[in-house]
């Protein structure tokens, strides 16, 4: 054989070798990304199961055959933080969030580790980066939920104030989903946010008149803001529906004695207008009666020193006129005697504490003409 023979051939057993070699490394590799994508097949089953240690084993196996790959990581982190390794998951994310701090769902998933942890300002830095953050897969979904989790944290903080600010943001933008309308909605009103929530209810109900959670949240929004019409409106269909929450029942119940005691509501005839007032001045006196009781205040002829005693000797004055047929009449009395039992509900109330049933609902009506006054 010639040296240019010798040459070629070993050129040409060089070719094979480095193809065969070539085929070998693929095909090794294919194997390894067959049983990475096997193993994390595995633990995310594992995972929906509920069995977080086991998928802790899978990630780590498909870890070792898919090194440093960012989606198992972030698996593994997850699994570790259901399994309750908050360490452990804490070191993953922040390796994760070094390589790429502007990923929403890790950022959103270290918020959610802090507020777990009681790092309330830790938790609140990630989900604002969150909000603002890369999402690979429904961004505007991602980002609306990573503001109703900050804005449950700000209001388990009691930062009330800044979790409205959070919400009245959000709200501007949401789809018509009833239940995330409900959601956002309920949650201003634990910030003490009706006027905004109520939109949000009607909202919800324009898509779904008979969603039982949005007709108990517009109805309380209502109570709230003093619109009783509206609370027996919308919670009278949702009794239709369903069974009331206590609080609901409550708010009903509360809203109808308001509309039936109310002395001052319009289009009255003059004799019922008389009847109400005189009821509400009479249940006036038994809650006075009741309250003085309770402090050991007494009524006996002395110096008259204390709210309740000075609100009782006016009342007894003016008792002698109060009776329908004076009431009937006399417009001025009628509006005198009214706003004796609202005065005596007020005195009460910062006495011996918010009353129940009717004499709630005179005390709730006293602080509606109030309003209407100023």
């Amino acid at each position: 054989m010639s040296r240019n023979e010798l040459l070629l051939f070993s050129l040409s057993a060089l070719i094979l070798l480095f193809i065969a070699t070539t085929f070998s490394v693929t095909a090794y590799h294919a194997k390894e990304r067959s049983l990475a994508q096997q193993w994390y097949a595995s633990g995310e089953r594992d995972l929906a199961a509920g069995r977080a240690e086991a998928a802790i084993e899978d990630f780590r196996a498909a870890l070792v055959y898919s090194h440093n790959d960012p989606l198992i990581e972030f698996q593994l982190a997850h699994a570790l933080t259901v399994a309750g390794h908050l360490r452990q998951a804490r070191a993953y994310l922040l390796a994760l969030w070094e390589r790429e701090p502007g990923n929403g769902t890790v950022n959103l998933e270290l918020a959610q580790l802090a507020a777990g942890s009681g790092s309330v300002p830790e938790a609140i830095q990630y989900y604002h980066d969150a909000l603002y953050a890369q999402w690979d897969k429904n961004p505007a979904q991602n980002r609306l939920l990573a503001g109703l989790d900050l804005a449950e944290l700000l209001i388990k903080v009691g930062q009330k104030a800044q979790a409205q600010a959070e919400l009245i943001a959000l709200s501007g933008g949401l789809p018509n989903d009833p239940p995330l309308q409900t959601r956002v909605g309920t949650l201003l009103m634990q910030t003490g946010e009706y006027e905004h929530a109520a939109p949000l209810f009607r909202q919800a109900l324009r898509v779904n008149p008979n969603y039982l959670p949005a007709l108990e949240g517009a109805g309380e929004a209502s109570f709230q803001t003093r619109d009783y019409s509206a609370v027996r409106r919308y919670l009278s269909r949702a009794k239709r529906l369903g069974t009331l929450s206590p609080q609901s029942q409550h708010l009903l119940e509360t809203a109808a004695l308001i509309q039936q005691s109310n002395p001052l509501a319009p289009r009255l005839r003059g004799q019922e207008r008389a009847s109400r007032a005189l009821a509400a001045f009479n249940q006036g006196m038994e809650r006075l009666s009741r309250c003085a009781a309770a402090r050991g205040v007494s009524f006996d002829n002395g110096p008259q020193q204390s709210d309740l005693q000075r609100l009782h000797a006016q009342a007894v004055a003016l008792q002698p006129k109060v009776n329908t047929r004076n009431l009937a009449r006399d417009s001025d009395l009628l509006l005198q005697t009214t706003d004796m039992a609202f005065q005596i509900e007020q005195v009460t109330e910062r006495a011996c504490g918010e009353p129940q049933g009717l004499d709630l609902a005179l005390l709730l009506l006293s602080r509606t003409q109030e309003g209407a006054n100023e």
